[in-house]
């Protein structure tokens, strides 16, 4: 990322400032202690952040599996859904908002409302029903209602389309104006105003089971976008992405650390991820694995041997933990590729990319709600993810032309959303899970050794919710699930049939 330096010093100048006045509740008038923050850096302690490298998220999506030599355990995908309401960030940006205005910045003002939009919506998708029109009251009303599911989506997209508007005009009204705080775009308010519009066409893409509904507007709203590109610009290439690049600096490592032997040697690949790249002869495979330490002793040839999808094996993801330790032990399973990752730098965390963006278009034009060409969104799609690979471009138009072409119908739907996951892997945090619980597509591989039989649909609320706000937390249920039940198996508004 460029001016890491620069970046940081924001971080620590960030730490400093949370820890001395970002505690709003509790500011004093204090001669010797600032009561004022600039919105710099408040927004860059909101900035979306990324996981990439190997995290416990992307062992519940099936891309890998953590067989330490000591443990035998296989994944509980039923751990881990305990959902949190973000009062604090949202105090926080009503505060960014303020300081932001106190000085004349209005930019922070207008990025408040996709910040807004974007915690929101984070609680939503995964709990349902959130407090939002009363939320953040702090004393005057502690014990907040639910607003539905459906008006979260309606205000926030709502929010996002205003935070568009307003910033393309703000861009207009203040040409060279730079966005101080930025961790993504280096204070280019332009990639700001894209990613926006890039973010909206992923929230439109989550409500696919909603197309009809007239209120929310799905369809009319994605077509919008699609059809004016001066009024909604986009991401136009891997240069957009929003990524965040890192160093063996404090606030900059990657999971993926040489300094981190543990992981080098308990994470292996899972087949639900090398199975598809293998099945689809994918030239991604090479880049982000290594061969079996089997293949590699079987063939005195490395060239060979890594060019070979057969040199490639994940581990059954289903399996009983010993028998998965023990192969693991005996050389059957890829690792991830030493070269590419087991270094400071790795590759970059992503929030929010060119290639997710051509994938949800393409979608959208499979499914009917734009005249857009599907397969052109679909080899733009699959291209960046390949290009962000370093994948040969041969290799690519070979992909694109005989071993996975866009088709049409419904397998070329499937095709789609199986390249999104093969896309997703290692970034856009949990986007992949949400498309799963969305599809179907891919087919997780679960047993009675994963303590489950189905993935989750949803997180369960805050446990104090039941001490603290006991009334409307139970009538939330009530309202959407028809009794005062609340765990994962429950089905929200979003994903309702």
């Amino acid at each position: 990322m460029k001016n890491m330096l620069r970046n940081t010093m924001l971080l620590v100048l960030l730490a400093l400032a949370i820890n001395s006045c970002l505690k709003y509740d509790d500011l004093r008038e204090n001669p010797n202690q600032p009561n004022s923050v600039p919105p710099s850096l408040i927004f860059t302690q909101l900035t979306p952040g990324v996981e990439s490298s190997f995290r416990d998220t992307y062992e519940r999506m099936q891309y890998h599996l953590w067989i330490a030599t000591d443990n035998v355990f296989s994944p509980n995908f039923s751990s881990g859904f305990g959902g949190s309401f973000s009062y604090g960030d949202l105090r926080n940006i009503d505060k960014m908002i303020e300081e932001g205005e106190n000085v004349g910045a209005n930019e922070y003002a207008i990025l408040g409302k996709f910040y807004k939009a974007y915690t929101y919506l984070e609680m939503t998708r995964r709990m349902g029903d959130v407090p939002l029109s009363e939320a953040v009251q702090g004393v005057d009303n502690p014990t907040p209602k639910y607003d539905s599911q459906k008006s979260v989506y309606i205000q926030s997209l709502n929010w996002l389309d205003e935070a568009n508007q307003e910033l393309g005009e703000f861009i207009t009204n203040n040409p060279g104006a730079i966005l101080e705080g930025d961790l993504y775009f280096n204070g280019n308010l332009k990639q700001w105003q894209r990613l926006i519009n890039a973010y909206t066409i992923r929230i439109l893409i989550s409500l696919s089971k909603r197309e009809s509904d007239a209120d929310v507007n799905v369809k009319g709203r994605f077509a919008n976008i699609i059809s004016n590109s001066a009024q909604y610009p986009l991401l136009t290439g891997l240069g957009d992405n929003a990524q965040f690049t890192y160093s063996n600096a404090d606030g900059f490592r990657q999971t993926y650390n040489p300094d981190q032997a543990v992981y080098r040697d308990a994470v292996v690949y899972a087949g639900t991820y090398i199975d598809m790249l293998k099945n689809y002869e994918d030239p991604r495979l090479m880049k982000v694995a290594d061969p079996t330490k089997d293949a590699l002793d079987a063939n005195p040839d490395e060239v060979a041997v890594r060019a070979d999808f057969n040199s490639y094996a994940g581990a059954d993801i289903s399996a009983n933990g010993t028998e998965n330790s023990s192969k693991k032990l005996d050389g059957d399973f890829s690792f991830p590729h030493f070269d590419k990752y087991w270094n400071y730098v790795g590759q970059p965390g992503i929030f929010m990319s060119y290639w997710e963006q051509e994938l949800h278009i393409a979608e959208a034009a499979q499914r009917g709600w734009i005249t857009e060409d599907a397969e052109a969104h679909y080899n733009n799609g699959v291209t960046a993810s390949m290009e962000f690979y370093s994948v040969d471009a041969a290799e690519i138009s070979t992909y694109l032309t005989s071993k996975q072409p866009y088709i049409a119908g419904a397998a070329g739907l499937t095709r789609i959303l199986e390249q999104k996951y093969l896309a997703f892997a290692e970034n856009s945090n949990q986007e992949s899970f949400f498309t799963t619980r969305r599809t179907g597509v891919p087919t997780y591989i679960f047993s009675d050794e994963n303590s489950i039989t189905k993935y989750p649909v949803r997180w369960t609320y805050p446990t104090s919710e039941d001490s603290d706000n006991r009334d409307n937390y139970r009538a939330a249920l009530r309202a959407q699930f028809g009794a005062e039940v609340d765990d994962r198996d429950q089905v929200i508004w979003l994903l309702k049939d």
